[in-house]
């Protein structure tokens, strides 16, 4: 890390490194950017415990930092070792170690600003290294990944759920250095195959029957804005009533790095909001003039994001009896997988395509990157939908 004088006072920052993987001097990333800020000094940062510490690195250059950091963490890793053996070990320095790695790894996704990529990534790592007994990256094998997918099945995980699992392992090998052949070697030829199947969304009794059931202003006003302007959870997180522009019923999606909140180009955009949702946003803004973000965490700091969203609606269900009591998430946990934050998004894309709008329309109002993202949400109407059209041809 580089801890560097800027405009706002003392701040540590991720060191910038070219494509070559050497360090660029004076620059560090900031929310993802480079950024340079000639005064300041290198510092090691590791923990003792749960404790954070740094290590100032006295009379040294970026690159003799970033030596150092290596020679650091091989020494903190073969401590560890040593102590959970009651043995005294002599660790080649050249080997990489699986449980030192998984922690820099995941911290690099926080660095870049990536924080729903680091906590999939932390999950699956986690679950992973609990089921493996090898110690270094040289020491994996297939058979090791091959286990991870029998464990993942074995706890009732979907193929998809196995699938994307299997792919954030992989990014942690390449991570690790592992390419071309050495990487199929282990990882496979290709990813365990899933059935693609089409976009699971609401249909309209089931929403009917969810907002019957909701009592307070904020689970109605929440969900509402989900289903009316698709927005993903961490956008619906951080969103400010300065991202609201009555006059032209506009809602801007932004990256908020004051939230460490970061979103890609493509992702940002201005939504419209229909004339329902304008005036609950107005009537639930007049019950709370002097709060900052829509979604303020409820029985905490109003001006803190609430990032138990998924947890509420959960709750919301099974308080109200909607669950389905079938599936296996019902079974080990009693909360559905039926409901989820994502299914509202996708039920807004469905809906936009089946009242009409085009493909590069609802690309944007998604914030998809591509058209091919959203072609996946073309499905028929429902049983009802395709009734009442069928009725209205004329055979003859």
């Amino acid at each position: 890390m580089r801890k560097c004088k800027t405009p706002d006072g003392w701040r540590y920052y991720p060191i910038a490194m070219s494509a070559n993987g050497k360090v660029k001097p004076d620059a560090v990333l900031v929310d993802g950017t480079e950024v340079k800020y000639p005064v300041g000094h290198d510092e090691l940062r590791s923990y003792a415990g749960s404790k954070l510490v740094y290590t100032r690195l006295k009379d040294k250059n970026a690159t003799e930092a970033l030596a150092a950091l290596k020679t650091a963490q091989k020494k903190a890793n073969a401590v560890a070792i040593a102590g959970e053996a009651a043995v005294q070990v002599v660790l080649d320095p050249m080997r990489i170690p699986l449980r030192d790695s998984h922690g820099r790894f995941v911290q690099a996704a926080v660095d870049r600003g990536a924080k729903e990529a680091a906590e999939l990534y932390d999950r699956t790592l986690t679950e992973f290294l609990n089921g493996c007994t090898k110690t270094y990256a040289d020491q994996l094998t297939n058979d090791d990944i091959v286990k991870f997918h029998g464990q993942m099945k074995g706890r009732g995980l979907s193929e998809r759920t196995v699938f994307n699992r299997h792919m954030n392992l992989r990014a942690f090998l390449i991570s690790l250095g592992f390419r071309g052949d050495e990487l199929k070697k282990i990882a496979g030829d290709k990813p365990p195959r899933y059935e693609k199947t089409m976009p699971e969304i609401y249909e309209p009794e089931d929403l009917t029957a969810f907002f019957k059931a909701l009592t307070s202003d904020y689970d109605k006003l929440l969900f509402k804005l989900l289903l009316m302007t698709g927005l993903r959870e961490r956008e619906a997180m951080h969103l400010e009533w300065s991202d609201i522009s009555w006059s032209h019923r506009l809602l801007y999606v932004r990256s908020k790095p004051q939230w460490g909140h970061k979103i890609k180009d493509a992702e940002e955009r201005d939504l419209p909001v229909p004339k329902e949702l304008v005036k609950m946003l107005r009537r639930y803004r007049k019950q709370h003039p002097d709060e900052r973000l829509v979604f303020g965490k409820l029985g905490g700091t109003v001006d803190e994001p609430d990032g138990h969203l998924l947890r509420r609606l959960k709750g919301l269900v099974r308080d109200a009896g909607l669950n389905c009591g079938n599936c296996s998430t019902y079974k080990s946990s009693k909360e559905c997988r039926n409901y989820t934050l994502h299914t509202f998004r996708r039920s807004y894309i469905t809906t936009l395509l089946r009242n009409g709008t085009d493909l590069r329309t609802c690309m944007v109002l998604s914030g998809h990157s591509d058209i091919e993202s959203v072609m996946r949400y073309l499905r028929p109407a429902g049983t009802k939908e395709m009734m009442a059209r069928v009725d209205s041809i004329k055979w003859h």
